[in-house]
């Protein structure tokens, strides 16, 4: 991880399915994608198409399809220039959604072991089907709610964690930093946070054995020109009463001034 060039606050402050046909347009953007080099012609051409797939099946939406890459495979592939995967890691995606930015990252990094968490099994039957078209042997799908998992044997457990729209960021710290191990690192791709949120992702990630380390922009969101990653470093172990039951994280999010939970 490059060295923080600021505080969060100041940055804030200053600023198994059958081949299915892929679009012209699809596949002339990936030519002129800037990570489509790390995977070999066949990956690239077999996650295009499953992609293409998870379009028609719902899990993206109809307009999707003629910015996947510079959208969707750009923007998983390039957090490796953030913080690149090693061999041996454990890496969680947590509500990975249509694999969002696991499966991807997999397929680039596969010396590194990821687990793709979602709480809808249809999407995880389809990553799984995925994964074994693609020949991958490190990816783990896992259907649970995150608020259970967390409590799970692999509390604790992984190198790092990514969360993808998954819900404000006191939100996020609450579900995914419990999961880590210290050391480790939650890196959060997203839009600008404003300055209140951010404060209140720091005090709650400080009751969770937290910090953010630093907001920075995010280069591989050329459609969203203020999209930045947040990434929170676990410093402490997590209290043995976080994550709080399903549902109570998103009602009653951690960090806010007049009540602290």
């Amino acid at each position: 991880m490059p060295e923080p060039r600021a505080s969060a606050k100041t940055l804030t402050a200053a600023w198994l399915f059958g081949p299915l046909d892929v679009s012209r347009e699809t596949l002339s953007e990936g030519d002129h994608s800037p990570w489509r080099s790390t995977l070999t012609a066949t990956d690239a051409e077999l996650l295009e198409q499953a992609y293409a797939e998870a379009i028609q099946l719902g899990f993206l939406g109809p307009r999707e399809q003629e910015r996947l890459w510079e959208r969707h495979l750009d923007d998983a592939l390039g957090l490796a220039a953030i913080r690149r995967p090693k061999a041996g890691e454990r890496w969680a995606d947590l509500g990975s959604g249509a694999g969002l930015p696991g499966l991807p990252l997999a397929v680039a990094h596969r010396s590194t072991s990821f687990t793709l968490i979602d709480a809808q099994r249809r999407r995880l039957d389809w990553i799984e089907a995925t994964a074994t078209r693609l020949h991958l042997t490190n990816v783990t799908v896992v259907h649970a709610r995150l608020e259970d998992y967390g409590r799970s044997g692999d509390r604790e457990s992984f190198d790092v964690a990514t969360a993808r729209a998954l819900g404000p960021l006191p939100v996020v710290a609450e579900l995914g930093l419990p999961l880590v191990a210290v050391g480790g690192q939650l890196l959060v791709p997203r839009g600008q946070p404003s300055a209140d949120e951010l404060e209140q992702a720091e005090r709650a990630s400080e009751q969770l054995g937290g910090r953010i380390d630093d907001v920075i922009p995010n280069p591989n969101s050329p459609i969203d020109r203020v999209g930045f990653v947040v990434i929170m470093a676990k410093i402490a172990a997590t209290s043995p009463r976080f994550p709080r039951r399903s549902g109570v994280p998103a009602r009653t999010p951690l960090g806010q001034r007049d009540r602290q939970r």
